[in-house]
């Protein structure tokens, strides 16, 4: 638990009267409360020992050089041993509660079984499936489009929808409905592929499997080997480009020779998926036009640059300042959500964009799409002023997964009002495009986190004084200004992945606005 200013400031009264003897009984009782309930009470303590102890030992030095006699040195040799005494003490007990931490490590766990890597034009019961998010032991339903998936072991199985899929294992799979094509690397050698009607195991090979809705399965073997169990028997049926290439149900071979071209194979999906790539990213530009013709919007920024030799961040919102436009620092242009579309990758201290927004607000939107990497230190950049002074906004990730935007109250303390989402960010799914969000109107108190347009948290603020202003000033995306400000003494709060797209909007804007921008924005 980190301490607040009054809470530091008391501790140091309650240390500085036990050093001189006059701490109260009930204070020296809350003190050892305090020291042994809070692990940062107790590291301040032993700071403070080491610190007491030096200069206690400085002053001895200087007296004894020049000669003088010092009425407090039996004093100060009692507390410098004390306080060294103390200070090992409680290193050792921090270092002994930290080697048993060790112990109770818990490491995370995946629970997947495979990845999806490929989708084109793919429409899910249950709703959008991102590419790059692991799939657990379920099932798939595709109602049409095209997916691939990469099981753990190897395997690669392309459906087409609509198809029916069940993931068992890292090496097994169901097909309950449809059409996929099956491609086994040798290290999934017999990987397993069950239907209604039958049992597949694959040694090494490439083939198609069709399921029709009376659960009649057809197997085609374009290259090496499978075998097939008809009726979960255990007799087998072993089909390869020599002896027969296909089986259509029953207990007997097919003569009939495998359909290759009835089954979408890599290059074709490759294609597919280009084609798709490009009509989003064309239909993208086309509704960026409207968006960035809106009245209230202070900053545009569309990761769409003319080259990748780029360092300029044009504001295309109306009328944009010269300061608005950013200044790119360190991070690099790298793919986007689509293929064609460009995106910056801020990855080392140093990355950033610079912007200058010189406008007040009673509210606000800001907009994002991010692929996460990491979320490394306590605070992650999304967009910072340079300072945190009276009305500054600071939207950023926390090490555990939440958004938050918090706004500075006053210059006297360091209140703020802040909100955040639930955790979002996590080891299942970093590297995969999200749409952020946050809208925050001081004349109601009303905040809104909204994740992929979907509202995900709502936060009142009471008492917010009238006519309270945000302000901008210096500003970046990804990073938290420049050291040797008041409240910037270089602590790294840069952003780990990319981002792509940004928009400030001089209003809170509405959910379904939200939810229109994500659905233009959305990627495959």
């Amino acid at each position: 638990m980190s301490l607040q200013d009054k809470e530091i400031l008391r501790l140091n009264q309650w240390l500085h009267d036990f050093e001189e003897g006059t701490l109260a009984e009930v204070d020296l009782h809350k003190l050892e409360q305090l020291l042994s309930s809070n692990e940062e009470a107790r590291k301040y303590y032993v700071q403070r020992g080491f610190i007491s102890s030096a200069l206690h030992h400085m002053a001895d030095e200087a007296h004894s050089a020049q000669g003088q006699k010092f009425r407090g040195v039996k004093r100060v040799n009692y507390w410098l041993a004390a306080s060294l005494l103390t200070c090992i003490l409680l290193t050792g007990l921090l270092l002994f509660n930290q080697w048993n931490k060790l112990d109770a490590i818990v490491e995370l766990k995946d629970d997947g079984c495979a990845i999806l890597v490929d989708a084109v034009n793919a429409v899910w019961e249950g709703g959008v499936r991102p590419v790059g998010l692991p799939v657990a032991a379920e099932t798939l339903r595709l109602k049409s489009g095209l997916a691939r998936l990469e099981f753990y072991s190897g395997a690669s199985v392309t459906m087409e929808g609509p198809c029916y899929l069940r993931v068992v294992a890292v090496n097994e799979a169901h097909c309950e409905k449809g059409r996929v094509r099956v491609h086994v690397s040798p290290h999934a050698r017999g990987f397993k592929l069950g239907t209604p009607d039958a049992r597949v195991v694959d040694l090494g090979t490439e083939f198609g499997l069709l399921v029709d809705d009376a659960g009649k399965s057809q197997v085609h073997v374009f290259d090496g080997e499978v075998e097939v169990y008809p009726d979960q028997a255990d007799d087998q049926l072993k089909l390869n480009l020599i002896t027969a290439q296909r089986w259509d149900g029953g207990r007997q071979i097919s003569t009939q020779k495998a359909q290759a071209d009835a089954f979408v194979d890599m290059d074709a999906l490759r294609v597919q998926s280009s084609a798709s790539a490009s009509r989003r990213l064309n239909a993208w530009r086309v509704g960026m036009s409207e968006v960035l013709n809106d009245s209230r919007l202070v900053v545009g920024y569309t990761f769409d640059p003319e080259s990748e030799w780029e360092r300029r961040l044009p504001n295309l919102a109306p009328k944009p300042i010269e300061g608005s436009h950013g200044s790119i620092v360190g991070a690099r242009w790298v793919d986007g959500r689509w293929k064609g579309k460009r995106s910056l990758q801020f990855k080392s201290p140093g990355d950033r964009v610079r912007v200058r927004v010189d406008e007040s607000f009673p509210s606000i939107t800001l907009c994002a799409w991010v692929s996460v990497d990491g979320v490394d230190r306590p605070w992650n950049s999304l967009f910072l002023t340079d300072g945190f002074e009276t009305g500054n906004p600071h939207w950023q990730i926390e090490r555990d997964g939440r958004v938050v935007l918090g706004v500075r109250r006053d210059k006297g303390s360091w209140s703020q009002d802040i909100f955040r989402a639930p955790a979002l960010f996590n080891a299942e799914n970093l590297g995969i495009w999200y749409h952020l969000a946050v809208t925050f109107d001081l004349r109601t108190g009303i905040g809104r986190h909204f994740v992929n347009g979907r509202l995900v948290g709502e936060h009142h603020e009471p008492d917010i004084p009238p006519g309270t202003l945000m302000h901008i000033g210096m500003a970046e995306l990804g990073n938290w200004g420049l050291k040797g400000t008041p409240t910037n003494a270089g602590q790294i709060r840069n952003f780990n992945g990319r981002m792509d797209e940004f928009l400030f909007y001089r209003e809170a804007l509405a959910p379904e606005e939200i939810t229109k921008i994500y659905e233009l924005g959305r990627p495959e």
